[in-house]
């Protein structure tokens, strides 16, 4: 009878034991718990510890003033109050995970930006990049005397046309390290290869930098325009916990201000971040200093219109390129790839050569090509690269070549080429086309025509 009853007593300890180990789980749980919106600003709901068998559903007490969608965003409405209910439901079961009290002011109200976010709260309205002037106060002056000179009116803070435009919540922010740089100084503009390091931050994902990124940036010498195309991927976890990777590709231009600002593509393999690739969104560069910049990838969430995929730009075979001018011989080596919802995109790395009349020399360091395909559409190509060597004289020089194209069942390209060699300035305004051979290796041909 002893031996049952402590037999007994064991078994209910085991069974007290497992049940202590999942209560004691990690459950959902929200981020904040009160924010102040004005009217027309939005907010999502982020959930902490989600769990990936659970379905969240929102509720709001009075939805005329302040609403909030299937996906958690919170839109303000109507000045007012309302308490949004966040609920998880796992197979039938269902769970209150919190409420969120939302404050609704108009865009009048002058409550200073601690008063509109609580402390445990990251802003996410334009606040969080462009702090609300403090109005001065005026001074008393005397009344103004015969011929005194009139003051100046006091001239108001304008807001920035990313703010005006919608883009106000911040998706994520990535902050890269500059590491090896090579330029190529050319005759109509001057290029520069940057490689980064980096991690990426943000509600819905969070990761690193794989390898190393590249940013080319090309300074045009008339007009004095700067372009700019930052490719990379970046492996980490979305707002749910699952491994994912992201591909990024950021083009964009310096703005008249001197800000550079880009409209970024991203393909992701995360189903729960899948809605980044076909959203509106934009990005804004801070040089830290230092070699250190900090992109923040902003969402202007009033377009709700799916963002088409650009269109594909096939090289021009009109003409008759006949005379070659660069022949590069090409070493593959290794390949990253995302698969997302909306398009399909690797980046190939290589090395190579120039071994021609017109130039011999090496591949100055690791370089990429990248390869994006869209549902519906043919894969585009993209190969960046940087070579140091000698012309057809034995002089120094470097050649910069974009090789960018299409793969449709053979790969043929209208390339980008800017060297510091004089004798070969007029390449870069020339029309020029790519081919490719396979014997004995992978060949880089470059074209122009006779004229």
């Amino acid at each position: 009878m002893g031996k049952k009853f402590l037999c007994l007593l064991l078994a209910v300890a085991l069974i007290s034991g497992n049940g202590y180990t999942a209560d004691s789980a990690k459950k959902a749980a929200l981020s904040f718990s009160k924010v102040t919106l004005k009217i027309g600003q939005k907010k999502k709901i982020v959930i902490k510890n989600k769990n990936k068998k659970a379905k969240y559903s929102y509720k709001s007490s009075s939805a005329k003033k302040i609403a909030v969608n299937k996906k958690g965003v919170i839109t303000a409405k109507k000045a007012g109050k309302a308490k949004i209910t966040v609920r998880e439901t796992i197979k039938k079961k269902v769970r209150k995970v919190g409420v969120i009290k939302v404050t609704c002011k108009n865009s009048t109200d002058t409550d200073n930006a601690a008063n509109q976010t609580p402390a445990d709260e990251t802003p996410k309205t334009p606040d969080n990049y462009v702090p609300s002037p403090t109005p001065l106060k005026q001074q008393e002056s005397p009344e103004p005397t015969e011929n005194a000179p009139t003051e100046s009116p006091v001239v108001k803070p304008t807001t920035p046309a990313w703010i005006e435009a919608g883009y106000t919540t911040k998706v994520m922010s990535v902050t890269v390290n500059d590491k090896d740089l090579y330029s190529v100084h050319g005759s109509t503009c001057d290029v520069d290869m940057q490689y980064f390091e980096g991690s990426v931050s943000g509600d819905y994902f969070n990761g690193d930098i794989s390898g190393q990124g590249t940013n080319v940036t090309k300074t045009y010498k008339e007009g004095d325009k700067v372009k700019y195309c930052a490719r990379y991927i970046v492996k980490g976890t979305d707002e749910a916990g699952n491994n994912c990777n992201i591909f990024i590709e950021d083009n964009g231009t310096k703005e008249d201000s001197g800000d550079l600002a880009g409209k970024p593509i991203i393909i992701t393999d995360s189903k729960e971040f899948a809605w980044i690739e076909t959203a509106d969104i934009m990005s804004r560069v801070t040089d830290n200093g230092d070699g250190e910049k900090v992109i923040d990838i902003l969402w202007n969430e009033s377009n709700t219109e799916p963002v088409e995929p650009p269109e594909v730009v096939r090289p021009d075979e009109s003409k008759s390129y006949t005379r070659e001018l660069f022949t590069f011989m090409i070493d593959i080596g290794a390949s990253e790839e995302v698969h997302g919802n909306t398009a399909n995109t690797s980046m190939i790395h290589f090395g190579g050569r120039g071994k021609c009349d017109n130039f011999t020399g090496e591949v100055v360091a690791d370089s990429v090509d990248t390869r994006i395909q869209f549902n519906g559409q043919v894969q585009t190509l993209s190969a960046r690269y940087i070579l140091n060597g000698t012309d057809a004289k034995g002089n120094p020089c470097n050649v910069y070549v974009e090789n960018n194209g299409i793969d449709d069942n053979g790969m043929v390209t209208e390339p980008i080429i800017i060297t510091d060699c004089p004798d070969y300035a007029w390449i870069e305004t020339a029309p020029l086309h790519g081919t490719v051979s396979w014997s004995p290796q992978l060949t880089i041909h470059m074209w122009t025509t006779e004229e």
